[in-house]
């Protein structure tokens, strides 16, 4: 991937939730040094993986570059960085005002974000790039319900190539306040990230 403007971007948007978090819950650790540490992974690990294509053709392409964000945010400083620590951050990402912001207005149901799944599931089926998800998707609004059942993911592969999949079950708690916040609740039984055969979101009116 190009680290470029959406990388940059990306990281600016949340640098100060996480480092006001880390600051707090790691007070030893050189925040200056952590910082440095961490940027640097996450653009090394930003440019090492394979693209999965533009935003405009694929609703998970920002997905990859948060996912690079939180592995270079462990990687950074494994001694320090632990699991309750690494838990705390993405609570503290999940909560922030600026994921509120992000996800406003949105809604899990609407057409538009329906199409996206559809087109989404049709074009990951061409497995153009290796990195990518691959996923079936069903729905019936009359409910309104939707399933999304993903036989591949893209985050699950950056974490075999950065050797942290032992992260994934970590990650994968993020569905569940970003679905809320586009005001649905998600049901899911199995992750691939925990091991499952599949991801099978079952996404719901609250």
């Amino acid at each position: 991937m190009k680290y470029g403007i959406m990388g940059m971007l990306f990281s600016k948007m949340i640098e100060k939730t996480v480092y006001e978090y880390t600051s707090k819950a790691v007070p030893q650790i050189d925040m200056r040094r952590f910082k440095k540490k961490h940027m640097a992974e996450y653009r090394a690990m930003v440019s090492r993986t394979p693209s999965v294509g533009s935003m405009k053709e694929n609703m998970f392409a920002p997905v990859m570059y948060l996912a690079c964000y939180g592995f270079a945010y462990y990687k950074a400083d494994p001694e320090h960085i632990t699991m309750e620590v690494f838990d705390g951050m993405i609570d503290a990402i999940c909560k922030c005002d600026t994921m509120k912001r992000f996800y406003k207005g949105k809604n899990c149901f609407d057409r538009k974000e329906i199409d996206k799944y559809v087109h989404g599931s049709e074009r990951s089926k061409k497995k153009q790039y290796p990195m990518d998800w691959v996923f079936d998707f069903s729905y019936d609004l009359s409910v309104p319900e939707y399933y999304v059942t993903h036989r591949e993911c893209g985050v699950c592969k950056i974490a075999q190539q950065e050797d942290l999949m032992f992260l994934m079950p970590h990650m994968c708690v993020m569905d569940y306040p970003t679905i809320e916040y586009k005001g649905g609740k998600l049901i899911r039984t199995k992750t691939l990230g925990a091991g499952g055969d599949c991801c099978d979101f079952h996404v719901v009116k609250p």
